[in-house]
């Protein structure tokens, strides 16, 4: 039976192991035959206030790429999640690991080059964490430029319509959903509510937006910056997780992962041509 865009039995994904970890090198040597994307989620270990654990980003990477990946199945591939990344700025809050932005590119590079070097041609970052982004973005052409495989970028928040997501925050915008806010206070509340903790929820929202900067997930702002969290946030909270409920948590995991597996589904059926050298 072989693995095809248009596969989508329950029947075939359960005889195809969707997690790259689990798989022995013989299977390995036959998996990448088929072509699927390989799905690499990134997350990081971060201070996300009072009322969320550490592990908020890779939690949410993880776990929604392991939901979709398993819809996409047997078309795409997924790898241990990367737990750890940039976040310097959060240090000032006990808890948190921080790696440097050049030692996390040239290791999530290695994730994406390896996999390349295996025969896997199309490869996907899936990013939990804010800041991590120009760096995974780096990592991404840093595999296109030096291997012939695909490598491209997305955070699970980027594929929730801007439209679903006006219709269910309160949040004011700009500046409401930022940072153990009510989009990612909701998302754990549905994901892993073991690890919420709502008694300590408090709304946070030091952060001054202005004209041309401010925090906010849902919309970017003009200018591109970063600064020490502990300069305007006292609980470490960047918006008002008070607002979350499971509820929009199911509304938001559900979207993510519904375009997400769309988006493996086209990945696994484009072709990308070869290079042309025109010297």
């Amino acid at each position: 039976m072989a693995g095809t865009f248009d596969v989508t039995t329950d029947v075939w994904r359960d005889l195809v192991k969707y997690l790259y970890h689990e798989h022995t090198w013989p299977e390995i040597r036959e998996a990448a035959q088929r072509k699927p994307v390989c799905v690499i989620p990134c997350g990081t270990t971060e201070q996300h206030g009072p009322h969320l654990p550490l592990s908020v980003d890779f939690v949410t990477a993880g776990m929604i790429s392991e939901l979709a990946v398993k819809k996409a199945a047997p078309n795409a591939l997924l790898l241990p999640t990367v737990s750890y990344g940039f976040n310097e700025h959060h240090m000032d809050f006990p808890g948190t690991i921080a790696i440097p932005g050049q030692d996390f590119i040239n290791y999530t590079a290695n994730i994406g080059m390896s996999l390349a070097r295996h025969g896997f041609d199309k490869i996907l970052y899936v990013n939990g964490h804010g800041s991590n982004r120009p760096f995974l973005e780096i990592a991404a052409r840093e595999v296109c430029n030096r291997t012939d495989a695909f490598a491209a970028l997305v955070s699970w928040w980027s594929l929730i319509p801007r439209k679903l997501l006006d219709e269910v925050l309160t949040s004011e915008v700009p500046g409401g959903v930022s940072h153990a806010c009510e989009l990612e206070t909701s998302a754990l509340l549905y994901l892993r509510p073991d690890l919420v903790d709502m008694s300590k929820a408090v709304k946070d929202q030091g952060f001054q937006p202005g004209k041309y900067m401010w925090r906010d997930l849902r919309v970017t702002a003009p200018l591109v910056f970063n600064e020490q969290w502990s300069r305007f946030s006292e609980t470490g909270i960047q918006g008002d997780p008070t607002l979350a409920t499971a509820e929009k948590g199911k509304i938001f995991v559900d979207a993510a992962v519904e375009h997400m597996a769309n988006l493996l589904l086209e990945l696994k059926e484009r072709e990308f041509r070869s290079r042309v050298d025109h010297h």
